[in-house]
């Protein structure tokens, strides 16, 4: 597998089955994603939309969430033949998703900018995060050397918990 050449994500069956085996394992909630750009977004979205409606079928008191993430700049992806996936056919795939899946709750990530994800929050998704540090260690203040552990994204939308309540606030 290219993008996880070791480890159990290189087993394809050992990723298709981690949300089973949570849910038998006693977890009440499980999660799907998938990180838009690495291939067809419209395969992707379908994909991981059925298997979490299978699961939805077979385990009907499980809570289901579904995570959007586009990718975005970092180190290391200079490389790839990334897909494109504008803010039109996102929002498309969060509300096809989200009239398939009408109970599972729909997160949107700080990836996105501060636009989209207020519009977001109108049609389809449930969840927004805020004041994010993608920085490893950095919010625990175990860094030991600031040239240790890159961000895993660049984050799109910097505004704080209290920016976005106060956003939030005025869409009702």
């Amino acid at each position: 597998d290219f993008y996880h050449p070791d480890g159990n994500k290189r087993s394809l069956s050992y990723r298709l089955n981690t949300q089973e085996r949570a849910i038998l394992g006693g977890m009440r909630g499980v999660g799907f994603g998938v990180l838009f750009g690495l291939s067809n977004p419209l395969e992707d979205a379908f994909s991981m939309a059925y298997h979490a409606n299978l699961l939805q079928k077979k385990y009907p008191e499980a809570e289901i969430a579904i995570s959007l993430p586009r990718i975005r700049p970092t180190v290391g992806i200079e490389h790839l033949k990334l897909k494109k996936v504008g803010e039109k056919k996102l929002f498309q795939i969060m509300c096809a998703i989200r009239l398939y899946l009408p109970f599972a709750s729909i997160t949107i990530s700080t990836r996105e900018s501060e636009s989209f994800r207020n519009l977001a929050v109108q049609y389809a998704a449930t969840k927004i995060s805020a004041s994010v540090d993608t920085g490893i260690g950095r919010r625990s203040g175990n860094v030991v050397d600031e040239d240790e552990g890159d961000e895993q994204f660049e984050i799109n939308d910097q505004r704080s918990v209290e920016e976005i309540e106060k956003d939030l606030s005025r869409l009702e």
